[in-house]
């Protein structure tokens, strides 16, 4: 007979199926409920259906689940934690959770609607999930992750290093470190479609997997492209004295050395044309690149959000789309789905052994 740890292609296909009941009108309610506001609230349920609509590909597993999963979420957006925690309810994994303490309510957030969608199907007992918060990247003392078998490590290379280098054992540690995502967009499209700023504005563009470079379609559209962001972008996301300070500065930096670069009236959006890419995830920055300043970079690719014309063509993208790990249209850039192979590793595999 086989052990119950052991879970079949079969059981998975069936699990996925049944995490669908849980509608997008509970995943908004819930969302409310902690205080999101209602624009917020239907981008989590986005993200919700977005990650379990579709059923990853699986074979029959003949390894075992983790006893004991340990993540460490240095991303302030709750989409990056989603499939990690709902496959560890499949699983019936316990989980242990190290967040900066901005993020406390995204998670209990992610730990209620996991508890919602298995008394919902009855498809396991709630999911152990223990969160500690701190200020910083890093929880590396006091015993935290004594009884985990594999920790994922979301953050900063330098954070990804300092767990390496503490637990060295082999597949101990699964690092995701930092990455930048691509938007590109076709001005033309871009003019009469709101699904490309749907990116952006996915949780206020501070998730991981908010796009930070923007390449156009067209090189001729360059000089353009700048203005009709800003101009789109302008007044859709709540105002913020720490941001809007962050890119006045960066602004400012910018016109000092010579540099084009467009600030929107709200000040919440900034727009560069860069001739290097510089790598950094500060809200409402974006760079507008030429592709072929993309080819030779060491930058590691997230995720590539491409409009319909460009979905099915091969260009000068080609070697961008190759190295993307999650490649989509225009809307579903924060939203990655269960098939999601994070800096090339499949969901399934971080928490199997």
């Amino acid at each position: 007979m086989m052990s119950p740890s052991i879970v079949s292609a079969a059981q998975l296909h069936l699990m996925f199926g049944r995490l669908n009941t849980l509608d997008d009108r509970s995943v908004v309610a819930l969302s409310q409920s902690y205080g999101y506001k209602d624009d917020v609230a239907v981008t989590i349920a986005k993200a919700y259906r977005s990650l379990v609509s579709e059923v990853p590909p699986v074979t029959p597993l003949t390894t075992r689940p983790v006893k004991r999963l340990g993540i460490v979420g240095a991303s302030s957006v709750p989409t990056a934690l989603w499939p990690y925690l709902l496959l560890a309810d499949c699983l019936n994994i316990p989980v242990k959770i190290k967040i900066p303490a901005r993020d406390i309510s995204s998670i209990h957030l992610l730990q209620d609607i996991i508890r919602r969608t298995s008394d919902t199907t009855q498809i396991a007992k709630r999911c152990d999930v223990e969160v500690t918060t701190q200020a910083g990247d890093v929880l590396l003392d006091g015993g935290f992750w004594d009884e985990c078998d594999r920790i994922l490590v979301f953050g900063s290379d330098a954070t990804l290093a300092l767990y390496r280098k503490r637990f060295p054992e082999p597949g101990m540690v699964i690092g995701f470190g930092h990455t930048e995502s691509i938007l590109v967009l076709d001005l033309e499209q871009a003019r009469t479609d709101d699904r490309w700023m749907a990116d952006l504005l996915a949780f206020g563009h501070r998730g991981c997997l908010a796009p930070h470079l923007v390449i156009p379609s067209d090189q001729v559209q360059l000089p353009d492209l700048a203005p009709l962001m800003l101009s789109r972008l302008n007044e859709k996301v709540e105002p913020d004295i720490e941001r809007a300070i962050s890119l006045r500065q960066r602004f400012h930096d910018l016109k000092v050395h010579g540099e084009s670069a467009c600030l929107s009236a709200d000040g919440m959006w900034l727009a560069s044309h860069a001739a290097s890419i510089t790598l950094g995830t500060i809200p409402g920055q974006l760079q507008i690149v030429d592709p072929s300043l993309m080819m030779n970079t060491v930058c590691n690719i997230g995720g590539l959000s491409l409009p319909e014309t460009l979905w099915a063509s091969s260009s000068d993208l080609d070697l961008i789309q190759a190295r993307a790990t999650w490649k989509c249209r225009w809307g579903s850039a924060q939203f990655p789905t269960l098939n999601w192979c994070n800096s090339g590793v499949p969901i399934l595999t971080t928490i199997t052994q």
